[in-house]
């Protein structure tokens, strides 16, 4: 007989693109109980991202799942938002209706502590935005920390640039001070940084098969990730011969025309089937100041004398990522 118990998983994040495709893939693999999606300041304000977290479980039937805004604004520093590339709602501009329900009343931080105290096991949190509300519910209790399995986190840099600052990923310095919390706690870490995601492209032909589905979450998917493309390449159509959005090339690592990276799926893959990954246990720690300001710092050759403490994932089967996401996509979400 299959297992039917699912994996307890907060969501913790800042829709945008890729993560609403990202809550979406978790939800369509039916692996995991979401007890709640965590929204703060990261792509765009935590106003908007809230939004977007409630359009997209409305999409796909699940607003069942509750969500809560945390953080306005990183722990120290001024906000640092990507509405030039996200668009000013976070979902590129394009007229989706505004949800129907609505946000808990509860505060992301203090509801994570709350979550993970009552789950019956360590529960999971997936992050795929600034860790200001993993830091803050650190913060708040010191038992919180006790109640956690692991973290996963989109962020980070070892040997590629960053895309915010030199050395930096955009989620680390966002707030940098808040990462550094979360690193050096006694949760482990496992940072899916651009070294890993780099790996991993999505096709034309990959969005071609999720929108000839032709679901209303397809056609959703389809036409929001069609947002943030840089360069033409080729409209898509649905099986009804709709055009539903036009998939463009990224100027991005070693992409050609036509594929695309999404940093957030890459990092949901290893949540989905950590097997994909091959990773580092090490010691990560993160600068928060001078010209290397956001960098995670990862003493592979454990020179600090340190417990290891974190993971680092460095090599990513990214064909059979993409090819579970396309299944699970083009499958899932049709009663």
């Amino acid at each position: 007989m299959e297992n039917t118990v699912k994996v307890p998983v907060i969501i913790d994040t800042d829709p945008g693109d890729d993560d609403a495709a990202s809550i979406l893939w978790v939800l369509a693999s039916r692996k995991f109980d979401v007890k709640a999606i965590t929204v703060t300041n990261g792509n765009v304000g935590v106003d908007w991202c809230a939004v977007n977290a409630l359009r997209t479980l409305e999409v796909c039937g699940c607003q069942d799942i509750p969500v809560y805004k945390g953080a306005y604004r990183p722990l120290v520093r001024p906000s640092i938002e990507a509405s030039w590339m996200h668009g000013k709602d976070g979902f590129g501009d394009l007229g989706f209706p505004m949800p129907c329900t609505k946000v808990r009343s509860g505060y992301a931080p203090v509801e994570l502590v709350r979550i993970a105290r009552e789950a019956p096991e360590p529960i999971t949190i997936l992050v795929l935005g600034p860790m200001t509300n993993i830091a803050m519910a650190v913060l708040l209790d010191s038992d919180f920390e006790n109640h956690v399995k692991e973290v996963i986190f989109m962020g980070g840099t070892f040997k590629v640039s960053g895309n915010q600052a030199p050395r930096a990923s955009y989620n680390v310095m966002v707030d940098p001070e808040a990462a550094k919390v979360v690193y050096n706690s006694k949760i482990p870490v496992v940072q899916l940084g651009l070294d890993v995601c780099d790996m991993v492209t999505q096709r034309v032909e990959d969005l071609e098969t999720i929108a000839e589905a032709g679901t209303r979450v397809t056609d959703f998917l389809t036409r929001l990730l069609s947002f943030r493309i840089n360069k033409a390449a080729k409209p898509i159509y649905d099986k009804h011969g709709n055009k539903v959005g036009e998939i463009k090339a990224e100027n991005q690592a070693n992409r050609k025309k036509g594929e695309i990276g999404l940093n957030d799926l890459t990092t949901t893959g290893y949540l989905i089937n950590p097997h994909w990954f091959r990773t580092l246990h090490t010691t990560i720690d993160v600068e928060t100041q001078g010209l290397c300001d956001g960098e995670t710092v990862i003493d592979y050759m454990g020179l600090w004398g340190r417990e290891p403490n974190n993971y680092f994932a460095y090599e990513a089967d990214g064909e059979a990522l993409v090819k579970q996401w396309v299944k699970d996509m083009t499958a899932a979400f049709r009663d």
